[in-house]
């Protein structure tokens, strides 16, 4: 029998660090476009849901022909916590596995998204993350994490890499979420944690800050674009 996959895409107006960067334009289009395409180029999903919090995105969603989740306002602050996202949102929706799909990574590679849901709904893991692995002298307070400090400096390639969580996808299998969030009230990393090594660097581009959303828009529009101003959806 085959398995249901949910992509949820979350798309909260509000940001401390960029505000509304899932409005922010790239060509034409704004972020939030960027990613749900990303999502149905991919042809891996039974279904594609935003989940938001603001009449813009349902305005989006609609123009893809995408249900729409208005989110509780409680979980739309910056202190709200993924957690309970998630359990609002399975609440509604049945699904066999949900994919937290960022479109604030909108470069993803479809190799990547595929390999991903494959992984995670391979029966290997009940939640799965994202990850970039650098081969790189790594600090943490100060103190080193891969090389030494009373030796030679090390050559990259000899390093240890140090892998770094990716938020461009995250999933579950929703019924071991379910039963973990009931019991404890959280249920992030439920039972058997795996990690998915992203193959493509665009893939792990994400955007956070107005910075990174220049570098990400220069990819896509040409270098000379990168001091351009900030423009947004309606």
């Amino acid at each position: 029998m085959s398995k249901k996959v949910i992509c949820m895409i979350p798309a909260r107006i509000g940001s401390e660090r960029f505000k509304q960067k899932n409005l922010a334009i790239i060509k034409n289009k704004p972020v939030l476009s960027w990613g749900i395409e990303s999502a149905k180029n991919s042809n891996i999903f039974d279904d594609i849901i935003i989940n938001g919090d603001n009449a813009v995105f349902q305005k989006i969603a609609s123009s893809y022909n995408l249900n729409y989740h208005d989110r509780n306002k409680l979980l739309s602050t910056s202190e709200s916590k993924s957690d309970d996202v998630i359990f609002d949102f399975l609440k509604i929706f049945q699904c066999d596995y949900v994919v937290w799909f960022n479109a604030i990574a909108p470069l993803q590679v479809n190799e990547d998204i595929k390999d991903f849901v494959k992984l995670l709904t391979s029966g290997r893991f009940t939640s799965l993350f994202a990850v970039k692995s650098n081969y790189i002298q790594a600090l943490y307070k100060d103190l080193p994490i891969n090389f030494s400090l009373n030796d030679k400096f090390s050559r990259t390639q000899d390093l240890s890499p140090i892998t770094s969580f990716v938020p461009s996808l995250m999933g579950w299998e929703a019924k071991t979420f379910l039963k973990n969030y009931l019991k404890s009230s959280y249920g992030f990393f439920s039972d058997n944690v795996g990690y998915y090594e992203n193959k493509f660097n665009l893939s792990s581009l994400v955007i956070k800050t107005e910075d990174d959303f220049k570098l990400i828009r220069s990819v896509i529009e040409g270098i000379k674009s990168y001091n351009n101003e900030v423009k947004y959806y309606l």
